[in-house]
């Protein structure tokens, strides 16, 4: 049940001087089957209330964020909702920074088919790689130094989480990326984008449909948008289109998506 815009996807002749990388994390640069950066956070408190009241405030919203019938700025208020009470859910329990480590080694949390290897090949030749993320940057950050892919071309957009001189969370208080404003307008840090300015092509992963929207939609024929739908299949018809290209089921991983593209 892929999709491919041929069309497209023939008209732009990728090479590793002309194209930058911007994908997200949580279920796109790790597998479906993982737990995301967030339940891993929460176990950081140590502290069995703290995951119920995730796991609740998860059963709540995560069916609103797959729910393409309700108004975008309805989900919005819903997604900001969901995600800043799970910040204070954090705070209540406080989260320790020096367990988030310890969280991350006994999760369940682990690269998609093909992940690390295309990460390395973007490292190997110094392709701008940004990883534009609603999850936790903290977990990020940590899962690629675990994993020995901390790499100098990689710059992470997520929401940082502040310590104390205790390491217990301090009350956050940033603006919170969700899935309905994870966006590099406006988070992009401007070494980065300069680096990226002259570059001719972008390409886009990520595994929900407002991850297309991560690089501007006037940028339409030099952008290469990739989904990987891990839901239901009754919302490939929405995903075909915002993305050029779609897999599913054993195909949604990165050695069929550089086939595709060529890289």
């Amino acid at each position: 049940m892929n999709y491919i815009n041929e069309e497209k996807i023939n008209k732009i002749k990728l090479n590793n001087d002309n194209f930058y990388v911007v994908i997200d994390f949580d279920k796109t640069i790790t597998s479906y089957e993982s737990e995301d950066s967030w339940d891993v956070t929460g176990r950081a408190t140590n502290n069995i209330n703290c995951d119920k009241e995730i796991e609740s405030l998860y059963k709540k919203y995560r069916p609103i964020e797959l729910d393409y019938t309700i108004t975008k700025e309805e989900k919005n208020a819903q997604m900001e909702k969901w995600y800043n009470e799970c910040m204070g859910v954090y705070h209540k329990y406080k989260l320790n920074k020096d367990l988030l480590k310890t969280a991350l080694l006994e999760s369940k949390i682990k690269f998609r088919k093909g992940a690390k290897e295309f990460l390395e090949y973007l490292e190997k030749n110094n392709i701008p790689t940004i990883i534009l993320s609603a999850g936790i940057g903290n977990v990020i950050e940590e899962f690629l130094k675990f994993t020995n892919c901390n790499f100098k071309n990689i710059t992470i957009i997520s929401n940082f989480i502040d310590f104390d001189a205790d390491n217990i969370m301090k009350k956050f208080n940033k603006t919170m990326i969700h899935t309905m404003n994870k966006r590099l307008e406006g988070n992009l840090p401007r070494k980065v984008k300069e680096k990226i300015k002259d570059l001719k092509y972008g390409i886009l992963f990520g595994d929900l449909v407002e991850d297309s929207n991560m690089i501007d939609k006037n940028e339409t024929d030099n952008v290469i948008r990739i989904g990987f739908l891990n839901e239901s299949h009754k919302n490939l018809e929405v995903y075909k289109k915002v993305f050029d290209i779609v897999l599913t089921n054993e195909e949604a991983n990165f050695n069929v998506a550089r086939k595709f593209i060529k890289i």
